[in-house]
């Protein structure tokens, strides 16, 4: 499968490996498929190229096929554009090393969905496996879109990086941003943020968990307040879901959501109160009631409209 220029540069790389790494390669529920196939020949390149500095061991075929060495899980194949970030990365592994003063992260999981014609891709890959090199308790998984499409959800660009399942960055990244990004999760607008990330990406199903959480309720009332046009409908349709599954689960957004009824802007007075009806508590009555007298005809009709989808109180 390598050529000879691409098994030179192979030796060459991983000549500056400082310990022995072991690649655990899982074939998946079917080894005979072109995935997997193509999986196990770059495997057996790399340590036909370096047999001092890499042994692999074959898992029990379950699942889908992966690669896994040290805290980072490949299911792409490290091939052509990809193969140079995936033999940095050996390296920094090999290494280890300690992030600069005062960087050192929580635990955390990446995800970066790439492609395999994607020229951006290989750059943000080699960033985050710096990150995951020199932060161990950062776990990185790279996922190939175009073979496994149902793990890519509502993701429709890549290079797309997906931080614990929330935060989506979607486009070119360096090392600076994806540290800065990890760091941001203990501010006080983390929450707006990834929600916001979520919703801009299409991502509406997996947006639910956020939603409903207590934080997550306030941030769906930050949005609604500050969001585009665009950014509101896909918050409704987020918030749709969610209620289909749990008529009841934003009923703790309310107390957010009421103070936008005597907002400045007619559109989110509008989107605010059908939200409400959407929800149906029945504590929003009265700041409904009020709201029939609206100075705008468009938000008196939503406003009316959102009152005849309360809730009976219990």
């Amino acid at each position: 499968m390598f050529k000879a220029a691409q098994l030179e540069k192979t030796c060459w790389m991983l000549q500056d490996m400082s310990r022995p790494l072991e690649l655990r390669l899982n074939p998946g529920a079917n080894p005979k498929d072109k995935f997997s196939r193509a999986l196990g020949r770059v495997v057996e390149q790399l340590v036909r190229a370096a047999p001092d500095k890499l042994t692999v061991v074959e898992v029990a075929p379950a699942g889908r096929p992966r690669l896994d060495v040290e805290n980072v899980c490949y299911r792409a194949v490290p091939f052509g554009p990809e193969l140079e970030p995936f033999l940095e990365l050996l390296v920094a592994l090999s290494w280890g090393g300690a992030p600069p003063a005062g960087e050192r992260l929580a635990p955390a999981a990446l995800r970066i969905m790439i492609a395999p014609t994607c020229p951006n891709c290989p750059g943000v890959v080699a960033a985050c496996g710096r990150v995951a090199a020199a932060q161990p308790q950062v776990r990185l998984e790279v996922v190939d879109v175009q073979y496994f499409a149902d793990l890519a959800g509502g993701v429709k660009s890549v290079p797309t990086v997906i931080i614990d399942g929330t935060r989506t960055l979607v486009g070119m990244l360096s090392e600076r941003d994806l540290l800065d990004a990890l760091a941001e999760r203990s501010r006080g607008d983390y929450v707006v943020k990834t929600l916001a990330s979520m919703i801009e990406t299409g991502r509406f199903g997996d947006a639910v968990p956020v939603l409903v959480s207590p934080p997550g309720q306030a941030a769906l009332a930050a949005m609604l307040a500050s969001s585009t046009m665009q950014e509101r409908i896909g918050l409704m349709l987020a918030a749709e879901e969610a209620l289909e599954i749990n008529a009841h689960c934003l009923d703790g957004a309310v107390p957010y959501v009421l103070p936008l009824l005597k907002g400045s802007d007619a559109s989110v007075r509008g989107d605010a109160a059908d939200l409400l009806g959407k929800i149906g508590a029945p504590v929003a009555r009265t700041a409904l009631e009020a709201l029939l007298s609206d100075p705008h005809p468009d938000v008196c009709e939503i406003a009316a409209d959102s009152l005849q989808m309360l809730r009976k109180p219990s």
